[in-house]
């Protein structure tokens, strides 16, 4: 039997080790010296010579330990414990076909076969190729420390010869730029794997390379005549067609395909375990126990994650990351994590709890909150009830201590506290929406029993039938109250009169109801309190007239039945009837089309109006209907379904409208909103202000603020951070407007965007996760913040764009237009050098592709009354631009106006 080398040896201890310790744990040069038996200082050069190799990774510390470097990179996708197939999440369910076949590929006699990885971004490739790896050196395919070599062709596939240079390396001389002689990584992984990741980005050249290699197991370096001999498993991968960004030769020389499921084809269950592992690492990592509701898990495990495991992970840092700063500076060793801590395209996901309810309460069980510690799970049905109980009574006691110590006197404070009554019975009354904890666990038997037997009354008397929710809130009401009255603490309502008014009959019914069971519950219950349960039976009332304040949301699309099916869909999934439809029959002249949705408007009577619309003259007709009716309007443009469910979610709990448009703009890249000014330069003061909030409180705040003045030299540019707490929406808002009256607020830096108008928020988790102080340099230089769009949004944007109107034009084909206009937009962001955002591609497609039908149905399109001062004072852009435009001419054989030239200008113009 040959002997081992000490590099072996140390090798195989490590892995060994590595599968009963914790992942990342390493282990000393002293630890390792015992088991190889060898001299220390032989272990420690062979120790350094695997490390600067990049076989080893150093764990700082004293003393320093040694760790496997794929060891660590496994985590990456894996649970504490993965280490090899048999432990890896799916293993025995989705995942159980391609673990087979990953197997058969790494055993198949004499050396395995050659496998290509196939699946979408952020599956787990890499880490499924190190697997395969594993399994090969545990079942004698290759050594123990044989390498794993993972190559992105992606890195150089912009310079095809310096990445074929880096995988079969290159004599001194081969090429420019070639001063010394490169080992490729092909050479590196002789006797073990080669993972090539996006193997699509090789040429073609390339490829034909690997075939030599892989039917020889042969190579030359570039500038070499020398053929060189090695032993590897080829490992690819990719995210494309083969059958399109392959060679069909190179694809015949990898018999085995394995296809790595999405997030989105895996189970729930599955998915459930992932988000378990990943808070378990991220609570290692802060060394805390998280707190997890079971709303965030229903989030977490239904929204679509598009980026699959990758982002699933990412987005789970970023939670605990918000949730985290509320213990920052506290001694707690623990955090929660609520459902206001995700990040709103994660919140996303209740909508569809709707059609995995079985499913998600089967894995749920009925538990309220999830532990996370270490290793450990540990869950509880219980509710924390704190949000509910006394929270009616708490609010008041905590508004009146807080107008006392600011000795407000007693009139100002009848006053305040007659109109904030009834916004803290709303907000109460809506915790219990989607309430549904067995009562008996948390209130007692005789409380209920009151509630019970007044809510039977008080519906024989009033001939009312009462929501759940009424019976639920009251009995935590009813708790709080009679307790309260037993210690002889007052009960205050500074609503009494205004309640005895306007609900009388619900007054009497609880009065005579009240004074019946007095002596059964030994307790004399005070008129004041009497008034209180009286706005519980009043609830349909009190919820009519709030609504009557809220905005009345419209959809208006063209067609026969395409607002009214989606407003339906709107209003079914989240159990609402408010949301009105206006259905455009392309049949009807403009003016009937314009008259009819002025009486859908006009005869609901609104305080406001938000108009979602698809496209065309209906933008122009909110514009009309707003100034012939004297409403408050706005449009938004491009309405898509997920669109219309956020604008339903948010008028259901918001007045502003103003802040429902902010809010559909920063979640909805697509909609174009008109009939308000959304984005307001800043007003140049000598005075500025950064504005630090928190939903924890001031202290909280205090915190950012210093992280910001540790980072950023405000101080230097005369600008102050005033930290707030968030915890009253409207009291920030008060606040806010007196400090906007005297000075300019550049930016509000928080964990939760406020959306005021013109004024930037920038996330607390920007700061400590991308160190992006830059932000607030320039904000604090003058220079407003840059929402940048990812080349696949952007993309996104324009087909959903094209898709919007494709149906409308007569001449265009889409799909072959859309080329053309790629090449378009690439020559005119080069020829005026310029990057164009999203809202000005937006109305680049609208007006580009609506003028060039026009011009292929023979008709003149309309002309620029602003044309002659245009080309006096841009002559040179309007030359470059009607450059670009060529390309789209020549195809349609078509000659474009100066008109729709000068048009295209203001468009990048106002942008």
């Amino acid at each position: 039997m040959e002997k081992k080398s000490l590099e072996e040896k140390i090798f195989e201890f490590l892995e060994i080790k590595s599968v009963n310790n914790k992942i990342g744990q390493g282990h000393t040069t002293n630890e390792i010296t015992r088991y190889v038996g060898s001299l220390r200082s032989n272990v420690s050069a062979v120790l350094n010579k695997l490390y600067r190799k990049g076989q080893l990774k150093k764990i700082e510390g004293r003393p320093v330990r040694y760790v496997i470097s794929d060891e660590i990179e496994k985590t990456i996708y894996m649970s504490n414990d993965v280490v090899s197939f048999s432990t890896l999440i799916g293993s025995s369910g989705s995942l159980k076909k391609i673990i087979r076949q990953a197997k058969a590929a790494v055993l198949y006699p004499p050396k395995g076969i050659h496998t290509l990885l196939l699946g979408p971004t952020g599956v787990g490739k890499t880490m499924f190729a190190s697997l395969m790896h594993k399994f090969a050196s545990e079942n004698g395919v290759m050594p123990l420390n044989s390498p794993f070599i993972e190559f992105n062709c992606a890195d150089y596939s912009n310079n095809p010869q310096l990445l074929i240079g880096q995988l079969f390396g290159y004599k001194k001389g081969a090429y420019t730029g070639a001063d010394r002689e490169h080992h490729g990584i092909v050479e590196k992984a002789d006797g073990g794997v080669l993972f090539l990741d996006e193997i699509h980005r090789l040429p073609a050249e390339g490829q034909e390379l690997l075939f030599y290699l892989i039917d020889k197991g042969e190579f030359c370096s570039l500038g070499d005549t020398v053929k060189k001999k090695v032993n590897i498993l080829l490992v690819c991968a990719t995210t494309e067609q083969v059958d399109t960004s392959l060679l069909q030769t190179f694809k015949r020389r990898i018999p085995m395909t394995i296809y790595i499921p999405s997030l989105k084809e895996r189970t729930l269950e599955e998915r459930f375990l992932l988000i378990r592992d990943f808070f378990q690492k991220e609570s290692r990592q802060v060394n805390r126990r998280i707190i997890v509701t079971d709303e965030v898990i229903k989030s977490l495990l239904l929204y679509p994650c598009i980026g699959n495991i990758g982002q699933l992970k990412s987005d789970i840092k970023l939670t605990c990351a918000n949730a985290f700063l509320d213990c920052i500076g506290e001694m707690q060793k623990k955090f929660t994590i609520e459902l206001h801590h995700l990040p709103d395209y994660v919140k996303q996901g209740m909508l569809y709890l709707k059609d995995h309810s079985e499913k998600i309460e089967e894995i749920i069980q009925n538990k309220h909150w999830f532990s996370f510690a270490g290793k450990e799970l540990e869950f509880s049905n219980e509710i924390d009830i704190s949000k509910y109980k006394n929270n009616f009574y708490g609010q008041i006691e905590k508004k009146l201590e807080e107008l006392h110590s600011r000795q407000y006197s007693e009139e100002d404070i009848r006053l305040i506290m007659t109109t904030e009554i009834e916004g803290y019975f709303n907000k109460y009354i809506r915790n219990f929406d989607d309430y549904t904890m067995e009562i008996s666990k948390i209130v007692n038997a005789n409380t209920i029993k009151f509630v019970d037997g007044l809510l039977g009354y008080a519906g024989k008397e009033l001939h009312k039938v009462f929501p759940v929710k009424v019976f639920h809130s009251l009995c935590l009401h009813m708790q709080a109250s009679l307790e309260r009255m037993r210690i002889g603490k007052p009960i205050i309502n500074y609503k009494f009169g205004e309640i005895l008014e306007k609900y009388p009959e619900e007054f009497k019914v609880v009065h005579d109801y009240c004074r019946k069971l007095e002596h059964e519950y030994d307790v004399k219950i005070p008129v004041e309190e009497i008034a209180f349960i009286t706005m519980f039976l009043s609830i349909d009332k009190i919820e009519g007239e709030y609504q009557k304040n809220h905005p009345l949301l419209v959809i208006a699309m063209h067609g026969r039945s395409t607002a009214s099916s989606m407003a339906e869909v709107v209003n079914c999934l989240l159990g609402i009837q408010y949301v009105l439809a206006y259905d455009m029959n392309l049949d009807k002249s403009s003016k009937i089309c314009y008259e009819e949705l002025k009486q859908l408007i006009k005869v609901n009577n609104p305080s406001s109006v938000i108009l979602l619309v698809d496209m065309g003259s209906l933008g122009t007709f909110g514009e009309l209907i707003s100034e012939e009716l004297g409403i408050d309007l706005r449009v938004i443009h491009l309405v898509t379904t997920v669109m219309a469910l956020e604008a339903a979610r948010k008028v259901a709990v918001e007045n502003n409208i103003d802040i429902i448009c902010q809010s559909l703009r920063d979640t909805v890249p697509m909609s174009l909103s008109y009939g308000t000014e959304l984005f307001k330069d800043f007003k140049v003061n000598s005075e500025f202000v950064i504005i630090t909030l928190c939903v924890t409180g001031e202290g909280s705040a205090v915190k950012i603020k210093n992280l910001i003045e540790d980072n950023v030299d405000v101080k230097a540019e005369h600008v102050e951070i005033l930290p707030m707490s968030i915890s009253d929406d409207q009291e920030l808002e008060k606040r806010l407007q007196k400090i906007a009256n005297d000075r300019t607020i550049i930016a509000i830096v928080g964990t939760i965007n406020p959306h005021f108008y013109g004024i930037p928020f920038i996330s607390l988790s920007d700061l400590i996760m991308f160190n992006r102080y830059d932000k607030i340099r320039n904000l604090v230089k003058g220079a407003q913040v840059i929402t940048t769009v990812s080349a696949t949004d952007m993309m996104e944007i324009k087909n959903q764009v094209f898709d919007a109107i494709k149906d409308k034009l007569k001449h265009i084909d889409v799909d072959e237009f859309k080329q053309y206009f790629e090449l378009f937009i690439k020559n005119l962001e080069d020829v005026l050098h310029i990057v164009i955002d999203k809202d000005t591609m937006v109305g680049l497609i609208f007006h580009v592709t609506c003028a060039i039908d026009i011009l292929l149905d023979g008709k003149k399109t309309r002309e620029c009354k602003n044309k002659k001062n245009i080309l006096q004072e841009y002559t040179v852009e309007i030359d470059k631009i009607k450059q670009t435009l060529e390309v789209i001419e020549q195809a349609y054989s078509l000659d474009i106006n100066i008109d729709e030239i000068c048009f295209i200008l203001q468009i990048i113009k106002q942008s």
